[in-house]
């Protein structure tokens, strides 16, 4: 998009330029508008839809984008087997985990070195909508792992005892799925796990997460090795020395990685949604392009007399050219203006996607920024310029004697 405005930047300076230069005023074009009030609002609704889409679009990968990264925080590192790309791929023994609890470059809080051993599976739980079921995160965590988790909040009921089949469910996947009340139960590993708490992970990823006790986790599953580590530095300065230090220890044979970092990765998952999202703008757009178009030369082809009254008046092919171009900027402009304030309808709606990296649910939220809406504005404004340029064109190249007759 910043590409096409700098392109048609000298372009789009000569209007600006027109509309306070040559004495045709805008007021003339607005008038021009309300005059046929069907085809302006039709084309002007249709042009609202594809800005709608747009901006939606752009809110889906946003709000998907600020799940991840708003996951972690500057002074963490997740310690996973090499190559591992996700937590769900990686295995850790315990003699390597007692290894990375003796480093003196952890940091501590009352409850001891903040380092918490984890454990990742997958699971199937029914839609609440009845429309099938999606795969879940199930994460096996320490109690020192709540707490590193600075973002996460309980809302209801209480963290999870250690050692028990019990489990803390995020608000967001409440209205998603079904059985993830207070006090009901799932049956995942052979066990009865009860919900004894909600929490709101902030709109971090851990919204798309089910927490239960990493002990108890792993004997249900029969599993003999962790997943990952989750550790807190003294400092975001020792996240380089802490992966060093893992590095050269030829015990432990592990990769460390900034915990921003592992979950910017993450946002890869919102590939195909991005990709699906612009072909079905791109298919919009060039509708809404010629819809404009075809509004523009039938208001030419209906004001001919009105151009030629223009040219005997005095006025140059150039100065009807950028009033005609400002009529059409001004047509997709109210249309995006429409279609900025029908996307703020999907504003905090909460839906999810599949994570292609683990083939489990993001839970995350529309996200409408101010940032969008200007884009969205500027999306209809390159439509206006692309769908009104030749008809203005058109209507500055009439004969004046043919505009005169009537066409």
């Amino acid at each position: 998009m910043a590409l096409l405005y700098l392109i048609l930047a000298p372009y789009l300076a000569w209007l600006v330029w027109a509309a306070f230069r040559y004495p045709v005023p805008l007021s003339y074009n607005w008038r021009s508008l309300w005059q046929r009030k069907v085809s302006t609002l039709s084309t002007a609704g249709a042009i609202s839809v594809v800005v709608a889409i747009f901006v939606v679009v752009l809110s889906l990968d946003q709000g998907l984008s600020r799940a991840f990264v708003s996951s972690g925080r500057s002074d963490q590192a997740i310690v996973l087997r090499p190559n591992s790309r996700v937590e769900l791929s990686s295995t850790l023994d315990r003699d390597q985990l007692r290894i990375l609890k003796t480093s003196p470059l952890l940091a501590s809080d009352a409850g001891g070195p903040l380092i918490s051993s984890e454990c990742v599976v997958v699971r199937s739980l029914e839609k609440a909508d009845g429309d099938g079921s999606a795969n879940v995160t199930v994460r096996g965590l320490e109690p020192a792992g709540i707490r590193m988790r600075s973002q996460v909040r309980l809302l209801e009921g209480r963290w999870l005892t250690p050692g028990l089949n019990e489990m803390v469910v995020p608000r967001r996947m409440q209205g998603r799925f079904m059985g993830l009340g207070l006090g009901q139960k799932q049956d995942f590993g052979g066990r009865s796990w009860q919900v004894v708490g909600v929490f709101d992970g902030g709109g971090s990823a851990f919204d798309s997460e089910i927490w239960v006790d990493v002990v108890a986790l792993m004997q249900a599953y029969r599993r003999t090795m962790f997943s990952s580590a989750l550790v807190r530095l003294g400092s975001e300065k020792q996240v380089g020395g802490f992966a060093q230090m893992v590095d050269q220890d030829k015990r432990l044979k592990l990769e460390v990685r900034s915990e921003p970092d592992y979950y910017a990765d993450q946002t890869k998952a919102g590939q195909p949604i991005r990709i699906l999202g612009n072909l079905i703008t791109v298919i919009l757009t060039v509708g809404a392009i010629f819809a404009a178009m075809n509004t523009m030369y039938a208001t030419v082809a209906s004001r001919t007399q009105e151009i030629g009254t223009l040219r005997a008046l005095g006025f140059r092919q150039h100065e009807i050219m950028a009033s005609f171009q400002w009529e059409a900027t001004m047509l997709c402009s109210l249309g995006g203006v429409l279609g900025v304030l029908l996307s703020l309808g999907f504003n905090g709606i909460q839906t999810g996607a599949t994570n292609f990296q683990t083939f489990s649910d993001v839970s995350f939220a529309f996200l409408i920024t101010p940032g969008l809406m200007f884009k969205g504005l500027a999306f209809s404004l390159f439509m206006g310029l692309a769908g009104g340029g030749l008809p203005a064109y058109r209507a500055s190249r009439i004969p004046l004697t043919e505009a005169m007759k009537g066409g």
